[in-house]
């Protein structure tokens, strides 16, 4: 009888055969190909000496025996198919230091000077300098960039700023970005706050959960951006820096009144999980009304009832042009994923200005009525939130999870700490078990998307799209997950078997970069 490992092996390498032999070589076949290579000749020219080469290479060599390819860095040029199964990593070779409490701890990839531009690309430190020297004024800039970048310059001629009203001086390329070329500067909102004082002040006195605490506290201080490798984590700079720039609004170098009014500038970062809103407006008789007649009515004016047949994500959370994206909400709630009835007295006020809004268009027993089903809905949520985490905490309580938290790799903080325990451990969908991450997913992807759902009024999503089903799956995939932990462990006390994490939890090629085994040591 073949013995069950040998068995496992051969259909791994079937499947290997199958789907990766259309990388081979045809002009000999795939036995012969394994023959001639030997291990001692895969490692790439471009690659480091074997003692050099980050942990344990001998899966890279065996695929790269089975590939008839060779061993070699993931930044060499040369291809490595199927995955990338016989590449190293290397990381990148140019970092910036992180900053804030924890900046001694992570790094930014060297773009981070175009997002941060008064920490790092106005420093003499980051700088990335100029081929061209000597002090220019507007027109000589613009004579020069109508050649080398002739975009730039149309945008700017399309912008109040190239023709200011008023008898005003128009605003060119000196005025933001200074006369040395060696030395020219990355605008920043105190900029532009110069000119703008009214907009920069609404701007900077959003509280938690504002633009004006996107960057510095959501990301610097509380975010994954210090636990990640840099190179995962600048995606979420183009959103989070909205508190350092005003191009995320009203992109450079129009600056355009048009474009931020309307609802797709919003999109760029209010969408997709965690955030949702775009899509649920769209959903919505308010999105369904703007994708079929938006096209025909003039952004210029003002966003009020009279201009607008609906309204629009400035029109609503940026009243009369107030740039405290936040001073109609009612508490700050992470995202959703606290519980709060945002209707409670306590409120009132709140309501009644939400009420006002939408007394535009609508009588204020329709608008509190909606508002009413929201808040119903988002409590109902958390009561299955609540029914799931029972059951995981229970399965915790007899160190039934597996792996435990102890089977893991350390947290940002260098600790093992049950990711879901409130107030304990750190929240994420990464370095956790299966059931942690469904349990996660549940509250922070499907409760905080109902909220948006039914806050935006949107008819599909809540039900039938993903949300309320969807929180109905995923508490039956915590259920079923729960049964099979438990039925397992009873198998092994019956048997004598004491089983331990299985050490692919805590250690590979990318878990061992993530900061916790820094902070450990």
């Amino acid at each position: 009888m073949l013995n069950i490992n040998t068995k496992k092996s051969s259909i791994i390498t079937l499947l290997l055969f199958i789907f990766f032999v259309p990388y081979i070589s045809t002009s000999s076949s795939f036995a012969q190909k394994r023959e001639e290579i030997n291990l001692e000749t895969l490692l790439d020219e471009t690659a480091s000496a074997a003692g050099e080469m980050p942990g344990d290479m001998k899966f890279q060599y065996e695929m790269a025996e089975l590939l008839g390819e060779r061993v070699g860095p993931d930044d060499s040029g040369s291809v490595h198919h199927a995955g990338g199964l016989s590449s190293f990593y290397t990381g990148p070779e140019k970092l910036f230091p992180g900053k804030g409490t924890y900046g001694h701890l992570f790094n930014f990839l060297p773009v981070i000077r175009w997002y941060d531009p008064a920490h790092y690309y106005n420093n003499d430190i980051f700088h990335p300098g100029s081929t061209v020297e000597g002090e220019f004024v507007n027109t000589e800039c613009v004579t020069c960039h109508m050649v080398e970048s002739p975009g730039i310059v149309k945008q700017w001629k399309q912008s109040k700023h190239s023709k200011p009203s008023g008898g005003e001086g128009v605003v060119g390329c000196d005025r933001c970005h200074g006369k040395n070329h060696k030395k020219l500067i990355m605008p920043s909102y105190d900029i532009c706050g110069e000119c703008h004082e009214k907009q920069l002040q609404g701007h900077r006195q959003g509280g938690q959960g504002s633009h004006a605490n996107a960057y510095h506290l959501e990301l610097i201080e509380l975010g994954c951006q210090t636990e990640k490798p840099a190179e995962e984590t600048t995606a979420c700079l183009g959103c989070h820096v909205v508190e350092n720039r005003c191009d995320g609004c009203h992109t450079r170098h129009r600056f355009s009144l048009t474009e931020a009014r309307k609802p797709n500038s919003c999109a760029v970062c209010h969408s997709g999980p965690e955030q949702y809103e775009y899509e649920m407006y769209m959903q919505s008789y308010h999105g369904m009304i703007f994708q079929g007649e938006g096209q025909t009515w003039d952004w210029t004016k003002p966003l009020n009832a009279e201009n607008y047949t609906v309204p629009t994500c400035a029109y609503c959370h940026m009243p009369e042009g107030d740039h405290n994206v936040i001073s109609t909400s009612t508490v700050y709630t992470y995202m959703g994923t606290s519980l709060v009835d945002r209707g409670a007295d306590r409120y009132k006020a709140t309501r009644d200005a939400w009420i006002a809004v939408c007394k535009d268009c609508h009588s204020p027993r329709f608008a509190r009525d909606h508002l009413e089903a929201m808040d119903e809905a988002v409590k109902l949520s958390f009561v299955k939130y609540r029914e799931a985490m029972r059951i995981v905490m229970d399965l915790y309580n007899h160190n039934l999870i597996d792996p435990m938290p102890a089977g893991l790799a350390p947290d940002s903080t260098g600790h093992n700490v049950f990711s879901l325990l409130p107030g304990k451990g750190e929240m994420r969908k990464y370095n956790v078990s299966n059931i942690e991450r469904l349990a996660y997913e549940m509250l922070v992807d499907i409760i905080d998307a109902i909220f948006k759902a039914k806050s935006h009024n949107a008819y599909y999503s809540p039900v039938y799209g993903y949300w309320e089903w969807a929180q109905d799956r995923w508490l039956i995939m915590i259920k079923d997950e729960a049964s099979k932990l438990k039925r397992i462990a009873e198998i092994e006390k019956k048997i004598g078997i004491k089983h331990s994490a299985y050490s692919f939890w805590k250690q590979g090629e990318y878990t061992d970069l993530l900061l916790g085994w820094k902070r450990k040591e």
